[in-house]
């Protein structure tokens, strides 16, 4: 027979459900009203981790150790920006961790503070982890964790959890969606916490089963039950990445670079200078930092550009969207009547911006002040300055 059919328990939570179950006391699936889930591209994201330690790998099933051990992925394909898919991935399997660190520490801002990502394929199928963090990689305190699914009856290998139920668990969404988590819950819990200063964060794999001698609990001693048994190499929690969206004394452009590149790389102007492109997408890093690209990544050079096009087929018109908190950044848009002739961003040439607040950030448009009939050759050119 066809492994089809291990997928039966999802389709039919699908149909029963209308698409995700709701019957919970928390937010439900990415997509549904109240979500707080966090897309991989949201880009209030300035910075993911950038290297990790204590791998641990767990058994792909904690009961029968002649299974073996989770061995998909590695640790180096949790740094960077999360992939949102199946692959780009390291399993932890039963109970096994990873710690993830990153190039500034992550602060305690106003809402949630980083985002941790897994790969699963369905609203409902979840596999969930703890989320513990650290000002000094040593002392390590847990985000409290609510699982309020029943434990009567065990969630199979590929079986259904509803999201509704689960509260500060990583794992809660679908691949390509983050789990939010704020420093502020843990403000004042011990002195050897600095939630203004976070360096780690290391992830745990909840045990899914409900026996109790292998079991894991949430923060009111319940036992969490999600889909087990898993005993592939892939098994158990399967991170992604960890995005930030508040990093330590960050303030733009320097800020941002200091999230990015170590202390040694923001020395070499070749690496972080504003001019530079260290991932050869054609994007200085200063473009990146405005458009809300990744200097590290080239897979994004194609996102958000600029667009020029024609106002009633006569006059220039360029568009752009500048990433939020780009405070630092003076935008301007420079004409030329011909190339290599000299720029100009005079109001006789380029129209003053109309600008629009938008939830990614703030979109400019500028405008040619001449036609195409005055002036048959002309050309529009973002410009990005530092103030």
């Amino acid at each position: 027979m066809p492994a089809a059919p291990y997928f039966w328990p999802v389709i039919i939570a699908y149909l029963a459900g209308g698409g995700a179950l709701s019957a919970g006391a928390y937010d439900g699936a990415a997509g549904t009203n109240g979500s707080l889930a966090v897309a991989k591209e949201d880009p209030a994201f300035v910075a993911w981790a950038t290297g990790f330690t204590d791998l641990v790998r767990g058994p792909a099933q904690i009961n029968d150790l002649s299974k073996g051990y989770a061995s998909f992925g590695a640790g180096g394909q949790a740094i960077g920006p999360a992939a949102g898919d199946s692959y780009d991935v390291v399993s932890l399997g039963d109970g096994g961790r990873i710690t993830l660190t990153f190039a500034s520490p992550i602060a305690d801002g106003p809402g949630w503070d980083f985002a941790v990502f897994e790969n699963s394929f369905s609203d409902l199928f979840l596999e969930l982890a703890f989320v513990e963090v650290s000002s000094d990689g040593v002392n390590f305190f847990r985000f409290d964790a609510f699982s309020e699914t029943q434990t009567n009856t065990q969630v199979g290998g590929f079986g259904t959890v509803d999201p509704t139920n689960i509260n500060n668990l990583a794992g809660k969404y679908r691949q390509g969606f983050g789990t939010p988590f704020d420093l502020a819950e843990l403000a004042g819990i011990n002195p050897l916490l600095d939630v203004n200063a976070i360096t780690h964060v290391r992830i745990i794999d909840v045990v899914g089963t409900i026996t109790p001698a292998f079991a894991t609990a949430d923060s009111l001693a319940r036992l969490i039950n999600d889909p087990w048994p898993t005993p592939f190499s892939s098994g158990g929690f399967d991170l992604d990445a960890i995005g930030v969206r508040h990093v330590a004394g960050a303030a733009g452009f320097s800020g941002w670079l200091a999230a990015r590149f170590d202390a040694a790389e923001l020395s070499d102007p070749a690496l972080a200078g504003p001019a530079a492109d260290p991932d050869h997408d054609g994007r200085a890093n200063l473009v990146e930092y405005a458009l809300g690209t990744e200097p590290r990544d080239p897979a994004d050079g194609g996102q958000n550009q600029p667009v020029l096009g024609l106002i009633d087929g006569a006059r220039l018109q360029l568009t752009c969207l500048i990433a939020a908190g780009r405070d630092d950044l003076a935008v301007k848009a420079e004409w030329a009547s011909d190339l290599p002739s000299p720029w100009s961003s005079a109001a006789e040439h380029v129209s003053p911006p109309r600008i629009e607040t938008a939830p990614e950030g703030v979109r400019y448009t500028f405008e040619g002040v001449k036609n195409l009939t005055e002036a048959p050759r002309q050309f529009l050119r973002l410009s990005l300055t530092l103030q």
